[in-house]
């Protein structure tokens, strides 16, 4: 499925992900109140920690961030920064000739000491975001091309960090990125230490966006999919009226009910996370002490679908 339909009833931002350093990108994110990388944080961290827990030094904690653009969710989850950080840091900190944003945001990242350890692997479509990441310390490997295009094929390189991962993370990026990707990463994730807990996967989906294809994906590759219930996570504004209206009648179109959600002026998504036949119950318990835990009022009733 190529989610046509879909994005064509959302805004488009590609032009903010091919810049060379962030700030274009985080400008624009900031502009329509961007909250998807805070809200997702806490149960990105809490599966990072459940697989730290239960590997300890028998397979380190890497994580691969699907449709990543500049690496951001490195300082989400390996630091531990707000979004609302990282906008005050390329406010006025961060310099836009390239090599003084990259040294800027190398030293930034020195003073702030990481919250978990663990490597980070980025993968996107969009090569200069990933080139930014690594040149300034955001990522420790990164995979810029377009594994959506069905002649584009991971490299020997590419493979050996889908190997190497136990925690995959997307946030936001399924719709640009479909089960055409997922299948050319999935059956590699992990396959370094089969005996190991997990690879487990934590990703936010929009409720535009059809899930059977991507549940189908990890369902392939051995890994059960499913929603985690009571948690629904706003992504960001809608960028305009119009913008309000295609993705509310294409969620009506699909039976779907925007009352408290989409009508209220925000795009919303659905948690999902992945793992194991034998280690999802686990992994879903996780994600609910997570949400116990957080201070975010993201909790809603099913009543309101």
């Amino acid at each position: 499925m190529t989610y046509r339909t879909e994005n064509k009833a959302k805004a488009n931002f590609d032009d903010a992900y091919v810049q060379p350093t962030p700030h274009d990108y985080v400008r624009k994110m900031a502009l329509h109140a961007y909250q998807i990388g805070d809200r997702t944080r806490p149960y990105c961290i809490a599966a990072a920690e459940l697989l730290k827990e239960r590997n300890a030094e028998a397979w380190p904690l890497q994580m691969l961030d699907v449709g990543c653009s500049y690496g951001m969710g490195s300082t989400f989850i390996r630091y531990g920064c707000s979004f609302d950080e990282i906008v005050s840091f390329f406010a006025s900190r961060a310099p836009v000739d390239y090599s003084a944003c990259c040294a800027a945001m190398r030293k930034w990242l020195n003073v702030i000491p990481p919250a978990r350890d663990m490597r980070c692997v980025g993968m996107d479509r969009a090569a200069p975001a990933i080139q930014f990441g690594l040149d300034a310390g955001l990522l420790d490997g990164g995979i810029g091309r377009n594994l959506e295009d069905p002649d584009v094929h991971p490299t020997e390189t590419d493979l050996k960090w889908f190997r190497s991962s136990n925690l995959l993370v997307s946030t936001g990026a399924i719709g640009y990125v479909t089960e055409t990707t997922l299948s050319k990463v999935l059956p590699h994730l992990g396959q370094d230490h089969p005996d190991g807990f997990g690879p487990l996967a934590v990703v936010s989906i929009l409720r535009m966006f059809e899930v059977e294809p991507i549940v189908s994906a990890f369902e392939r590759s051995g890994l059960c999919m499913t929603s985690v219930p009571g948690i629904r996570l706003p992504q960001r504004n809608f960028v305009d009226q119009a913008e309000q209206i295609s993705v509310c009648r294409l969620l009506h179109e699909r039976g779907i009910n925007t009352r408290n959600y989409e009508d209220e002026g925000m795009l919303y998504a659905d948690l999902f996370v992945a793992a194991p036949a034998e280690q999802l119950s686990e992994l879903i318990e996780t994600m609910k002490l997570a949400q116990s835990q957080t201070s975010f009022a993201e909790e809603f009733s099913y009543s309101h679908r």
